[in-house]
């Protein structure tokens, strides 16, 4: 029995699906993510009925926000209630088998060195653009968290804006940025903007929608150059719905080679990659965190 049923709690919907020690996944289920805690457990009680008929030696769990050894997971998130109970013991109750949880952005990067695009890299540092920008730091191939747990939170850096004042690097180069940008300069409202309307209608050479995307891809640009230097990794691997555009790296790659040359130690230019995995990464690296883990023996 070698399969772990992995767990990744979204803010929509709750991924389900058994994953084996070669990182196959199958067996996929999907649930909208209840609003009430009391919905939550209900919704446990039904996956661990669908898996019934399914041998499954652990549970894996990615979750937002930062689980703690208490079994409480601290932060906040999209999901309220996990916030304010205990959630591994839940879990152990639930299913009566060994449980591991881990975030999800530390998830996703666990499933790139296991088998995406860090599979053969020893330091890694991810960064996962999506309405905020979320990260990991692997060391070792495995995940550095720091003394307070937020090592690899890139999105809390703090950037000067063209206004002088001070800005989180979630708010100057994530997707909803690009949003903000145009809605701004446009006079209108966010909720008629998304980030694929900003991309097409640049490409059809509207200027304002073209200055977001060159404010964006510099930005970006150089967040990932400040993380190079302060952490020197083997690669940085970009995440999130936007890495799936074409043109990301030669963009962000035109960038950090001007930054490089813009800047007197002429020393290393980043090695920026996409996230091999996609939509399952956050399954596939809960269940290696399960299956790497020494809490595992733990009921």
């Amino acid at each position: 029995m070698s399969d772990v049923l992995a767990i990744d709690i979204g803010g929509t919907n709750i991924k389900v699906g058994l994953v084996d020690n070669k990182s196959q996944l199958s067996q996929q289920q999907s649930y909208p993510t209840p609003t009430l805690f009391a919905d939550f457990t209900l919704l446990l009680n039904t996956i661990k009925q669908a898996y019934v008929s399914h041998d499954y030696r652990g549970v894996a769990v990615s979750s937002p926000g930062i689980p703690l050894s208490s079994g409480m997971i601290g932060a906040d998130s999209a999901v309220p209630y996990l916030h304010e109970h205990n959630i591994l013991n839940l879990f152990k109750r639930t299913f009566h088998l060994p449980v591991t949880i881990e975030n999800d952005a530390n998830c996703a990067a666990l499933a790139e060195i296991w088998s995406g695009n860090a599979r053969t890299e020893k330091n890694v540092a991810t960064l996962i653009i999506g309405t905020g920008i979320g990260g990991a730091i692997i060391q070792d191939r495995k995940i550095f968290h720091g003394n307070h747990r937020h090592a690899g939170d890139f999105g809390y850096m703090l950037f000067p804006t063209e206004t002088g004042e001070l800005s989180v690097f979630s708010r100057l180069a994530s997707t909803s940025s690009i949003i903000r940008y145009v809605a701004k300069k446009k006079a209108e409202p966010i909720s008629s903007w998304s980030g694929e309307k900003v991309f097409e209608l640049a490409k059809a050479k509207d200027p304002i929608c073209q200055e977001a995307i060159d404010r964006f891809y510099s930005m970006l640009s150089l967040g990932i150059y400040n993380i190079q230097y302060v952490y020197d990794p083997d690669v940085i691997l970009i995440g999130g719905g936007i890495s799936s555009r074409k043109e990301l790296l030669d963009e962000l790659r035109s960038r950090l080679i001007t930054i490089q040359t813009e800047t007197p130690e002429k020393l290393v230019v980043p090695k920026v990659m996409v996230c091999y995995h996609k939509n399952h990464a956050n399954l596939l690296g809960a269940a290696y965190h399960f299956m790497i883990s020494g809490e595992v023996t733990d009921k």
